[in-house]
């Protein structure tokens, strides 16, 4: 994850689609918006006179979220999906926010994504392992709940084997210096930008300092308190 600093911190809205969202995924959602900036606009989409919609009632006052009615009348295919991104729109053009977090798994939001990143605003996905990847691609970083919410879960530690090693490797050689050595969140900004799904817990590692002493081929050292550096061997 890339914090911001106290001082810079982003305005940022959370825009969710129910009928693509569940709703035991919205704690983690305001967590993890929650490290990227200061969430100041929070909206639910869906049809909320639907028994569907029971398990985010009680969600909307814990979390103070606004919730969006799309009438069962006006309901299609697209119909939230529509509204959302309308009122996305709204919120860009008024200069409201500095990033939008999106939640849904809807590839049908990658234009809407896309759009927002033209007019330079930061874009967070969050959805399931469905989600496309020109969907996932259309983001600054995507998160999958899914497999967040197993970290830790028996069996998990299995996923190690499956890390993206050439394009760690690649960041690594991309980002280090004359002596071989590069700073660690310099190669951890190069993978979130190449790999906006990239996430080192969903591999079993609590902080990518820990993934990255676990690949063989990697050196790793510290310098001080924050600084750490790694280098091929």
């Amino acid at each position: 994850m890339e914090p911001s600093s106290p001082g810079q911190r982003k305005r940022l809205a959370i825009l969710i689609d129910a009928d693509n969202i569940r709703s035991k995924f919205l704690p983690l959602i305001i967590r993890e918006a929650s490290v990227f900036g200061n969430v100041s606009i929070k909206r639910v989409y869906g049809d909320f006179g639907s028994d569907a919609m029971g398990a985010w009632q009680p969600l909307l006052h814990e979390f103070a979220l606004l919730p969006v009615h799309v009438a069962p009348v006006a309901k299609s295919k697209n119909a939230t999906d529509m509204k959302l991104a309308i009122d996305a729109m709204d919120i860009l053009h008024r200069g409201q926010v500095d990033g939008f977090c999106i939640a849904s798994s809807d590839s049908d939001f990658t234009s809407l994504a896309s759009r927002i990143r033209e007019g330079g605003l930061s874009v967070y996905g969050f959805g399931e392992k469905k989600a496309t990847n020109p969907y996932v691609k259309s983001c600054d970083r995507f998160f999958y709940c899914d497999l967040l919410l197993e970290e830790g879960a028996e069996g998990e530690s299995g996923k190690a084997t499956r890390l993206p090693l050439k394009e760690i490797l690649a960041a690594v050689d991309d980002t280090s210096g004359d002596d071989g050595w590069a700073h660690l969140g310099a190669v951890g900004s190069v993978v979130n930008k190449r790999m906006p799904d990239f996430d080192h817990r969903i591999y079993g590692f609590n902080k990518l300092s820990t993934l990255i002493k676990s690949i063989a081929s990697l050196e790793y050292k510290s310098n001080g308190r924050t600084s750490i550096y790694v280098k091929r061997k």
